[in-house]
């Protein structure tokens, strides 16, 4: 997985490409754990086509890490298949989660 970190203004974005699953999710993981200081932490899915519940584990732990970091957490760009796994578990009430 291709994963690319922006930091602009004290917000931080990380853009996966493809899949979010078991095999990548760890490399996302190690990206957001390294993140130090933050406003704003972002995970851009408009590349992210497909999200298992490896993945969604993934979002949780980010936005955890946001909030010991005291920074404002979203997810942006969310395709209609990834966002019905957000809705199906509620996850879409609970955190800031915006679709294409």
């Amino acid at each position: 997985m291709n994963i690319t970190r922006t930091n602009e203004n004290g917000i931080v974005t990380f853009s996966p490409e493809g899949w979010l699953d078991t095999v990548s999710s760890p490399e996302l993981g190690e990206m957001v754990d390294a993140v130090t200081e933050a406003q704003t932490l972002v995970l851009d899915f408009d590349r992210v086509d497909y999200m298992s519940s490896a993945g969604l584990r993934q979002v949780i732990a980010s936005h955890k890490k946001a909030k010991s970091l005291g920074a404002d957490f979203m997810v942006i760009n969310v395709c209609p298949s990834v966002m019905s796994i957000f809705k199906m578990t509620s996850i879409d009430k609970k955190l800031d989660i915006r679709s294409k």
